[in-house]
């Protein structure tokens, strides 16, 4: 069987196998593992980056959700201000407008007593005259009867 076979046939197929090995492993294999190994680099690469934007968004989210709730106090600390700060006027108004009509329903009073003075005072000039007016009346009234 190895008979047939030469010397020079087994070292030119040995040569030519090795050459092809050296040819297809400097040609064909290294630039594939490069290829792969780069390919793997970036997707390494592309994880690490999508990790970190993840966290960045992550950070940004809590950023934002800690401006919204310290804006939504200071919406409610700005709107108890307004509130209260309407309130005090509402108080203010309320209270000038007691005063006012405290001082209108004493001067009213006064005048009224004055006017109740004026009364009496006119009643009793005429009241002689009521009175003899008067008996006038109850004369005529007991005369008729």
């Amino acid at each position: 069987m190895f008979e047939d076979m030469h010397p020079s046939i087994i070292f030119a197929t040995m040569a030519i196998f090795l050459a092809m090995i050296v040819i297809l492993n400097t040609m064909l294999y290294k630039p594939l593992l490069k290829s792969i190994d780069e390919r793997n680099d970036s997707i390494k690469n592309d994880e690490a980056k999508a990790k970190q934007y993840s966290q960045d968004i992550s950070n940004a989210n809590d950023e934002v959700e800690a401006i919204y709730a310290n804006t939504r106090e200071e919406v409610f600390k700005i709107k108890q201000q307004a509130i209260n700060a309407a309130k005090e006027e509402a108080n203010q108004i309320i209270k000038a407008k007691k005063e006012e009509l405290e001082r209108r329903m004493n001067s009213f009073y006064l005048e009224l007593e004055n006017q109740k003075k004026e009364f009496k005072e006119n009643l009793s000039q005429y009241l002689p005259d009521l009175k003899q007016a008067l008996q006038n009346n109850i004369k005529k009234i007991g005369i008729k009867e």
